[in-house]
């Protein structure tokens, strides 16, 4: 009787040990193994897992701290996998709905990062028309940082956020100078120089500023603006003039 009830005690430990290993069933999951699960695949950069888990988590349990978390870590799954819209669309929710998180300049950052990861249509390389191309992408990205700058100015990722700016921002003065350009050769010289005076306004600094005044002037030339033309030309001189006391100061040795 000793040993059977021994045996009998054995197996029940057995059995309720084999039931803690058995996995729950999904649908009895708490937020807290929703996460769990989300967090482990994130850690092991199983995208598409996580993903999934993390939607789960925020659709069965929409509030409180995980789900706060989850906005973040999702968004940067989707933007690890690939889906940038979708990692921009869950950071845009975060900013909306917790204005005073500390994160909120991480998720200004890895916001501009996703709009910056997306790349130009493979369409783009047939239009042989430069103001047929879109650059809504590389404008959104830019503004992205932007917002990112004036928000936190002195944030750790600001140091990148500058370099990536005069990137993209030569990039998208390059593309409205091609444009002017593309005006001023088909004899389009009024819409041309508004494409040049747009590079000057909205791109300060970029590399391909004097070359659209130059075209500006230009397309003023041709079109009987003269005033506009030496109005132009005064800025030209100007610029000129700084860029080369600019070179002089740098090739000046220092003697203190």
């Amino acid at each position: 009787m000793k040993h059977s009830l021994i045996s009998l005690l054995f197996f029940s430990l057995l059995t309720l040990q084999a039931c803690s290993l058995v996995e729950k069933d999904e649908s009895e999951w708490t937020v807290k193994d929703f996460y769990s699960h989300a967090k482990d695949a994130f850690e092991s950069e199983q995208w598409e897992s996580a993903i999934g888990y993390y939607e789960k988590l925020k659709a069965y349990y929409p509030y409180g701290k995980y789900a706060e978390q989850s906005y973040l870590e999702l968004a940067y799954a989707y933007y690890r996998y690939d889906e940038p819209e979708s990692a921009q669309r869950e950071l845009e929710e975060f900013i909306r709905l917790y204005p005073k998180h500390a994160e909120l300049a991480y998720a200004y950052y890895l916001r501009a990062l996703a709009a910056d990861s997306i790349n130009k249509s493979w369409l783009d390389s047939w239009l042989t028309d430069p103001a047929m191309r879109d650059m809504a992408s590389t404008t959104k990205a830019y503004q992205a940082y932007i917002d990112l700058l004036n928000r936190f100015p002195n944030s750790k990722y600001a140091a990148k956020s500058r370099e990536r700016l005069i990137v993209l921002r030569n990039r998208l003065a390059r593309h409205e100078y091609q444009v002017a350009e593309y005006y001023f050769k088909r004899q389009a010289y009024l819409a041309a120089a508004n494409r040049a005076k747009q590079i000057i306004n909205s791109y300060p600094r970029s590399m391909v500023n004097m070359k659209a005044l130059r075209l500006m002037k230009e397309a003023y030339q041709k079109l009987g603006m003269t005033k506009n033309a030496d109005n132009v030309q005064s800025v030209i001189d100007l610029n000129t003039q700084q860029i080369q006391d600019q070179q002089a100061k740098e090739a000046t040795p220092d003697n203190e």
